[in-house]
C-alpha cells in the first residue's frame, strides 16, 4: 500500500511539474527586437508604431506531451528620441494532448508588459539601447493544474541591445537581458495552495540583418537560461526539474511599403528551438511561425 501511494504521488508530481513550463509571447526577446526596428529612417524625433501579430507555436516534450499555442499579440511603441515606451499584450488558444489521450483546451491572456528605453548613439555605425521592463499578471496562476499562457507574476528586468553597421546593407544585432519574477500563489489539481515563482530568466540574442530596397532578411540565434524556480511548501527538486537551458534559431523576412504616405512593414518569422535541459520535462522541439503588420506614423 505504501509503495502504491508513493507511485501515485510520483505520477501526480510529474504531472504537476510538467505544467510549470508556461509560455509568454510578450516576453519573447526576438519578437520585441524584430518588431521594434524602424521601418524607415526619419528625421522626425517623435514616432508611433502599432504592431499586430498572429502566432502559432507547437511544442513536443520529452515526455511525449504535445502543446499548441495560437493567438494574437499587439504592441504600441512611442518613440520620442532618444527615449521610447512600448506596451505589449497578447492572448492565445491553448491545446494540450498527453500520451494517455487526455486533452486540455482554454483561451487565456498573457501578461501586460511595459518597456521604457533610452537610445545612445555611440558613432555613425554603432548604437545601443538600455531598457527597464515591468510586467503585470492578467489572471490567476493555475500552472500546477494545467498549462498556462503568460507567466502570471509581476516581472521586472533590465535589457541592453544594440546594432552595429557592418556595411551598406548588413547590420549585426545583439542583446541581453535579465528578468526577475515575484512569487505568487498557485494551486495544484487537489486545490493545495503554493507560493510559487519562476525565479529568474537570462536571455541572449545575436543576428545578422540584411536590407536592400524594400526587402529585409534576418537570421539569428537566441539562448535562454531560467533558474531559481521555487515553491512554498517546497516541491522536491523543483529547481532541477523546471529550470532550463534553451536554444532557438530563427529566420525572418521583411517587406516595407507606403500606403498614403504611411510606412508599413510585413514580417514573416519561422523559428526552431529545443531545451538542452532538463532531460525529462524539457521540450524536444519548439516550432513557431508568426506574421506581423507594423504601421509607423
Amino acid at each position: 500500500m505504501i509503495n502504491f501511494r508513493i507511485f501515485i504521488l510520483l505520477i501526480f508530481l510529474i504531472s504537476s511539474l510538467s505544467h510549470l513550463f508556461a509560455i509568454s509571447m510578450v516576453y519573447n526577446f526576438r519578437i520585441a527586437q524584430i518588431t521594434k526596428q524602424p521601418i524607415i529612417n526619419k528625421d522626425n524625433p517623435k514616432e508611433s508604431v502599432v504592431v499586430a501579430l498572429i502566432f502559432d507555436q507547437c511544442r513536443k516534450k520529452n515526455t511525449g506531451v504535445f502543446q499548441n499555442y495560437a493567438g494574437f499579440l499587439g504592441s504600441f511603441i512611442y518613440d520620442f528620441m532618444p527615449y521610447s515606451i512600448r506596451t505589449d499584450f497578447a492572448f492565445s488558444h491553448i491545446y494540450e494532448k498527453k500520451i494517455n489521450g487526455t486533452q486540455f483546451t482554454d483561451i487565456q491572456t498573457d501578461d501586460l508588459l511595459t518597456t521604457f528605453g533610452r537610445n545612445f548613439t555611440l558613432n555613425s555605425k554603432n548604437s545601443i539601447t538600455l531598457s527597464i521592463l515591468f510586467g503585470v499578471p492578467t489572471h490567476k496562476i493555475l500552472r500546477l493544474k494545467h498549462p498556462d499562457f503568460g507567466y502570471n507574476q509581476i516581472g521586472t528586468g533590465l535589457q541592453i541591445d544594440g546594432s552595429l553597421t557592418l556595411n551598406r546593407i548588413t547590420n549585426l544585432i545583439y542583446g541581453a537581458r535579465y528578468l526577475y519574477f515575484v512569487p505568487r500563489k498557485a494551486k495544484d489539481s487537489f486545490e493545495n495552495r503554493f507560493k510559487f515563482t519562476l525565479g529568474n530568466v537570462i536571455d541572449f540574442l545575436g543576428s545578422i540583418k540584411n536590407t536592400w530596397q524594400q526587402h529585409g532578411f534576418e537570421i539569428g540565434y537566441t539562448s535562454r537560461f531560467r533558474f531559481g524556480a521555487r515553491s512554498n511548501p517546497p516541491i522536491e527538486n523543483i529547481g532541477k526539474r523546471t529550470d532550463y537551458i534553451r536554444s532557438n534559431f530563427y529566420a525572418v523576412y521583411k517587406y516595407k511599403f507606403m500606403i498614403n504616405d504611411i510606412a508599413n512593414r510585413f514580417i514573416l518569422n519561422l523559428s526552431y528551438g529545443f531545451d538542452h535541459s532538463p532531460k525529462l520535462f524539457g521540450n524536444k522541439f519548439i516550432v513557431t511561425l508568426w506574421a506581423s503588420w507594423n504601421i509607423s506614423f
